[in-house]
């Protein structure tokens, strides 16, 4: 959200729109966004308040959203060593991975790291996604 016109808002609103990419997220990450909204426009400096909720609606847009409640408890429960030696606020985003059998896009080398030691090893990255051609379908 920080710049839309950067590669992750590029890959998100392209990779969408030509259906090369289907992006799901927990609503988890609604609340994120609502939570730091205040520090999003701060670091940003190029988002006016105003336009922060153009820019999130048409991101949000690209992304199907799943409630945590749908997902059944063992997904939770089976997620919780795979994060427990790296950070449990990315539980939800496993666990969707994991319920959806879906790759998990993630910046977050120590989160890698840690999925990996554990055997997940269903990750892709920016790059990973960057460097697919959109194609018109």
């Amino acid at each position: 959200m920080l710049n839309p016109s950067a590669t992750i808002g590029q890959i998100i609103i392209y990779g969408q729109r030509h259906q090369q990419f289907e992006f799901f997220a927990p609503n988890l990450l609604k609340e994120e966004i609502k939570r730091h909204r205040n520090k999003i426009i701060e670091v940003s400096k190029s988002i006016e308040d105003t336009s922060f909720e153009d820019i999130r609606d048409e991101m949000f847009r690209c992304i199907n959203f799943i409630s945590e409640e749908q997902v059944p408890y063992e997904f939770w429960h089976d997620a919780i060593p795979l994060v427990r030696d790296t950070d449990m606020d990315d539980i939800a985003f496993v666990v969707l991975a994991e319920y959806l059998d879906a790759k998990l896009w993630t910046g977050d080398k120590k989160l890698m790291t840690g999925l990996e030691k554990h055997g997940f090893t269903r990750i892709v990255t920016t790059d990973d996604l960057s460097n697919m051609k959109f194609t018109d379908q």
